[in-house]
C-alpha cells in the first residue's frame, strides 16, 4: 500500500493530502533519471581515467624495455662492424698488398647504402632508425668483403708459388708475451723499439721456417740476438729467429715451410727462454701479427691481434 504524503497549505494553514498528477510523476521521474545519469557519468569517467592511466603506464614500461633491447642490438651491431672493419684492414694491408692487388678505397668501404626513404618509416622511433641504418651499413660491408674474398681466392690460386715463399704461420706454438712497438727493455732498462714478437717457448722447443726460402744467416750475433737464423724467402721477405739454443741449418741451405731450423733458447740479451721472431719486408721491419693467416681463423686472428697489442712484457 502506497504511503500517503501531505503538504502544508499556507493559505488555509492546514495540512492537505498530496494528490499525484501525471505531470508530477513525470517530473519526479525525470529528476531521478537525470541524477542517475550524472552520477553514472561521473563514475564511468573516473573508471576510464584510471584504466587509461594503467594502460599508459604499461605502454611506457614496454617502450622503455624495447628501447633497452634496441640499445643492446645497436651495441652488438657496433661490435660486429668493428670486427668486419678489422677484416677489411687486414685484407687491404696484407692480402691485397701481398698479391699486388688494388686496395678497396676507404670511401667505397664507408659509403654504405644509405637509409631507405620509406614513408612508413618516417614516424619510427629514432633508436629503431639508428639500428636499421647500422644493420644496412653492416650488410653492405659484409657483402663487399665477401666479394673481395672471392676475388682474392682467385688470385691466390694463380699465385701458389709466390705464396709458398711468404711467411704465413707461427714459428712456434707459444703465446705472444711481447708485441711489436716501443717496449721497456728488461736488461738495458730503457724504452726501446721492439722490432718483432716474443713467443713463450721453453728451451729446446723446435722453431720452424714460416715459408720456403734460403738460409742467409746461421750463427751467433754480437748485436744482442744471441744465436740467430735469417731466411731469405724472396719477393722482398726475410725472417729472423733469435736467442736460439741450437741451430740445425747452415748458410745456403734451402728450407720449406714447416722445416725445423733450430731450438729455442735464452742466448744473447734475453731475460728468459723465448723466441724472438721478425719479418723484414723490402728492408723494413714490420709487425708479424698479420702474417699467420694459415694458422688462424678470422675469430682467432682477432683474439691474437688483441693479445699481441696488449703484450708488454719484453724479454729482449
Amino acid at each position: 500500500m502506497a504511503q500517503k504524503r501531505y503538504y502544508y497549505d499556507e493559505v488555509t494553514c492546514t495540512y492537505k493530502q498530496e494528490v499525484l498528477t501525471t505531470k508530477t510523476v513525470l517530473k519526479r521521474t525525470a529528476i531521478v533519471i537525470g541524477a542517475g545519469l550524472v552520477f553514472g557519468g561521473l563514475f564511468f569517467a573516473g573508471f576510464y581515467s584510471y584504466w587509461d592511466d594503467i594502460k599508459t603506464k604499461n605502454l611506457k614500461e614496454q617502450n622503455a624495455a624495447l628501447i633497452t633491447k634496441i640499445d643492446v642490438i645497436n651495441e652488438n651491431l657496433k661490435n660486429l662492424e668493428a670486427t668486419v672493419d678489422n677484416l677489411h684492414t687486414r685484407d687491404n694491408d696484407f692480402y691485397r698488398s701481398m698479391l699486388n692487388a688494388q686496395q678497396v678505397d676507404n670511401g667505397v668501404w664507408e659509403a654504405g647504402k644509405g637509409g631507405a626513404n620509406n614513408p612508413e618509416e618516417a614516424n619510427q622511433p629514432m633508436e629503431l632508425k639508428e639500428a636499421a641504418d647500422k644493420l644496412d651499413k653492416l650488410s653492405y660491408k659484409i657483402e663487399l668483403q665477401n666479394r673481395s674474398y672471392d676475388y682474392l681466392t682467385k688470385l691466390l690460386s694463380e699465385n701458389k708459388e709466390k705464396l709458398s715463399h711468404i711467411p704465413a704461420v707461427k714459428p712456434v706454438p707459444g703465446i705472444v708475451i711481447s708485441g711489436f712497438g716501443v717496449r721497456h727493455h728488461p736488461i738495458l732498462k730503457i724504452r726501446k723499439e721492439h722490432t718483432g714478437l716474443d713467443f713463450t717457448a721453453p728451451i729446446g722447443t723446435p722453431a720452424m721456417a714460416t715459408a720456403d726460402g734460403e738460409i742467409i744467416t746461421a750463427g751467433h750475433s754480437s748485436g744482442g740476438y744471441g744465436n740467430q737464423i735469417e731466411i731469405d724467402h724472396g719477393f722482398g721477405f726475410v725472417t729472423k729467429f733469435a736467442h736460439l739454443s741450437e741451430i740445425k741449418v747452415q748458410v745456403g741451405q734451402k728450407v720449406k715451410r714447416g722445416d725445423i731450423i733450430g731450438l729455442t733458447g735464452n742466448t744473447g740479451l734475453s731475460s728468459g727462454p723465448h723466441l724472438h721472431y721478425e719479418i723484414i719486408k723490402n728492408g723494413e721491419k714490420i709487425d708479424p701479427v698479420d702474417y699467420f693467416y694459415q694458422d688462424l681463423s678470422p675469430k682467432e686472428y682477432e683474439q691474437f691481434r688483441k693479445e699481441a697489442q696488449a703484450a708488454t712484457q719484453a724479454m729482449d
